[in-house]
């Protein structure tokens, strides 16, 4: 069954002067827009099917940013009455209906939606993201590997979308790295709560990691003659530049180091032990 306002994998019937076409089922032989040079009849490909201002319905070969089920980082290019329209890569912007606002979004600026068919098969976004993401475990468990993009701020970290299924947290104290919305990464799940609820890492520090980053910081303190204007004090911007972990990792790292009396750790640097 064809689907408007959805991509759709349609069998090109014919080529002529005037370009491609392909065959639409139930709505017949369209003409296939933006279609490729090296297209040939017989090809199956991925058309775009919506109705344009006069009801007509048109095909373009186009990738969309976001498919339906997923979550997608897009900007708003226009605020009206029923909503907001979104940047999703299609000649037709996606509809961001007030009711599906978890906050007033603003024209020029991007957002983390999820895409998702309304009740009338109309494809649409969201920014209500725990209406459609579970925030239980289902299945998950720690130390596995997910996808993750980052959608939100919370008091205590970031929140992150887990394989366009699941919101998990990742707490400041955690980061490695500054993260910024949208960004897609591969994370793992650090722990799974009482509620089961879901704690996420960007770092996989394992006992080989944990190693090698000890190394690092040994390495680091023979190149600056025994001496590193760094310590367990310093701040996690100062940390990342240099290491690019996060403080918990590196006083981890250093604890270690120290227990191992191969360093000596003062309130604003460290030095290799004498």
């Amino acid at each position: 069954m064809i689907k408007l306002e959805q991509t759709n994998q349609l069998n090109v019937v014919e080529l002529n002067d005037k370009g491609a076409f392909v065959d639409a089922k139930e709505y017949g032989q369209l003409f296939l827009r933006n279609a490729p040079k090296v297209i040939k009849e017989g090809d199956v490909v991925d058309a775009f099917l919506y109705r344009d201002k006069t009801n007509k319905i048109l095909a373009t070969y186009a990738s969309a940013k976001a498919n339906i089920n997923e979550c997608a980082f897009l900007e708003v290019v226009s605020v009206g009455d029923h909503g907001a329209f979104l940047d999703w890569g299609m000649p037709k912007d996606l509809l961001l209906p007030h009711s599906e606002q978890a906050y007033p979004v603003r024209e020029g600026q991007s957002y983390v939606v999820y895409v998702v068919l309304d009740n009338s098969d109309r494809l649409i976004a969201s920014t209500m993201l725990h209406h459609y993401l579970e925030e239980d475990a289902l299945g998950l468990k720690k130390g596995d590997a997910v996808d993750l993009m980052i959608a939100a701020k919370s008091d205590l970290g970031f929140k992150a979308a887990i394989n366009n299924k699941q919101l998990g947290l990742i707490y400041h104290s955690d980061l490695s790295q500054p993260l910024k919305f949208g960004s897609r990464m591969k994370g793992w799940v650090k722990s799974i709560r009482e509620d089961g609820k879901i704690d996420l890492s960007i770092n996989m520090l394992d006992d080989k990691t944990r190693d090698q980053l000890e190394m690092r910081i040994l390495k680091a303190l023979t190149h600056a003659d025994g001496k590193l204007e760094l310590s367990d004090k310093s701040s996690p911007e100062e940390i990342f530049a240099a290491f690019k972990v996060s403080k918990k990792n590196f006083k981890r790292a250093l604890g270690s180091l120290y227990k191992q009396r191969l360093i000596v750790i003062h309130a604003s640097y460290i030095e290799l032990a004498g």
